[in-house]
């Protein structure tokens, strides 16, 4: 994110840090851009789970065609801003019944069923409501990309049917009462920065939907693709053209269009959620201390790992590496390597290591890039206590207060 426009000591001091601001001007114009580079058979959906902050999510609704929950909670939260249940699809691999029932009764368009047993609780859900409710079935297959660095298929999960059992529960799916069947689900894997790899990861969701829709007669409404297309965290990661992704993307799926007449009429989705948010989100911290230690500097935020879980690398790296991060208050001034940590009672509070900053002093403001997605959202608030951070929304070129802090005992 561009912070350089924004004046973050101003914010800073009227709001204290540590802070997240997100830049939703910049978020709907990524959305746009991607939507002019897809064919009109491509339907966009936003995941709510990468960030749903009240403002990000009804900022998304004239922009993209969906919305894709993963939580009865998520249901709530949109409909709230305005959000349809109509247009939301609903994954998961554990949803309870509660959840199921409050899905099936809002009127949630889509659930993604991941099991038989699922599948059997929805089924006597709706018929106890007296409705049919339509589903896709979620696919584990057999093989992904290895360029996803974060798999969900392709390997022993809790995913989606497995491939090898997909026709079996297919079957079982197209005769039971209360459900209709619309069509199917694969979500491979996450932040991938290979096009070709989310091309190919395309092309083998068409191919497991073309082989079921020829094996149980089927036209399918619905192909979701799932997402998984990455932005870049670190050092040599470079970000993929937006319109030339979605121009590869929607050519392959033109092409298997045209051979393939059972797919004339159906609505293929893509489901985003660290594409759209994630490089337009910062976090911002203030220095409380330094310390020369062992021939180390580190610098000791007001902020840290409750608030911003993935820079400690514990999100789904495999090797820790450092988040984009810049003393704001010290622009273009000689860099030299500090330890950065947060204020929390645990050595796993660790936020860059052996990082190249301007040389940080009490007071300065360190930001953290690259944290408009999963952050807020998958971090331990509670842990030790500390008050949660405010959340501020850049739009129509005004910062507003979207979220405030909150005490620990607001959850009491």
């Amino acid at each position: 994110m561009d912070f350089s426009k924004l004046d973050l000591e101003a914010i800073a001091k009227e709001h204290k840090t540590p802070l997240y601001v997100y830049d939703m001007d910049a978020a709907i114009a990524q959305a746009r851009a991607l939507r002019a580079a897809l064919p009109s058979c491509i339907d966009l959906l936003y995941c709510a789970k990468a960030n749903a902050n009240k403002a990000v999510l009804s900022g998304f609704i004239p922009h993209v065609s969906g919305l894709d929950i993963s939580s009865a909670g998520e249901l709530d939260l949109a409909v709230a801003v305005g959000w349809k249940p109509s247009v939301m699809s609903f994954a998961g691999p554990g949803k309870s019944e509660d959840e199921l029932e409050r899905a099936i009764s809002a009127g949630v368009h889509v659930i993604s069923v991941e099991s038989p047993t699922e599948l059997r609780r929805a089924s006597a859900i709706a018929t106890r409501l007296g409705k049919e409710q339509s589903i896709t079935l979620r696919v584990n297959p057999m093989s992904a990309p290895k360029e996803f660095p974060m798999k969900m298929g392709g390997l022993p999960s809790q995913f989606g049917v497995p491939e090898e059992q997909a026709d079996e529960v297919m079957a079982e799916a197209l005769r039971t009462k209360g459900i209709r069947v619309v069509g199917v689900h694969v979500f491979s894997g996450t932040n991938c920065l290979e096009p070709r790899a989310i091309v190919d990861n395309a092309q083998g969701t068409l191919a497991i939907a073309s082989r079921l829709a020829e094996a149980h007669d089927l036209q399918p409404e619905i192909v979701n693709l799932g997402g998984g297309f990455g932005v870049p965290y670190f050092p040599g990661q470079e970000p993929m053209d937006v319109a030339a992704l979605g121009k590869a993307v929607g050519d392959a799926v033109s092409v298997f269009r045209e051979q393939n007449p059972r797919f004339a009429k159906t609505r293929f989705l893509l489901e985003l959620g660290r594409f759209m948010v994630a490089e337009f989100g910062i976090y911002v911290t203030r220095v409380l201390d330094v310390k020369e230690t062992r021939g180390k500097r580190f610098a000791i935020l007001d902020g840290g790992m409750h608030h911003c879980f993935p820079a400690t690398g514990n999100f789904g790296q495999v090797i820790k590496k450092n988040f984009p991060v810049a003393n704001a208050s010290r622009p273009g001034e000689k860099t030299e390597p500090h330890e950065i940590v947060g204020p929390l009672c645990t050595p796993i509070d660790s936020m860059a290591r052996a990082l190249e900053l301007a040389r940080a002093e009490i007071g300065d403001l360190v930001v953290f890039d690259r944290c408009g997605a999963y952050s807020y959202a998958a971090s331990p608030l509670l842990f030790l206590s500390h008050d949660t951070p405010p959340e501020l929304v850049l739009q129509d070129g005004r910062i507003t207060l979207v979220r405030p802090r909150r005490p620990a005992s607001y959850f009491q």
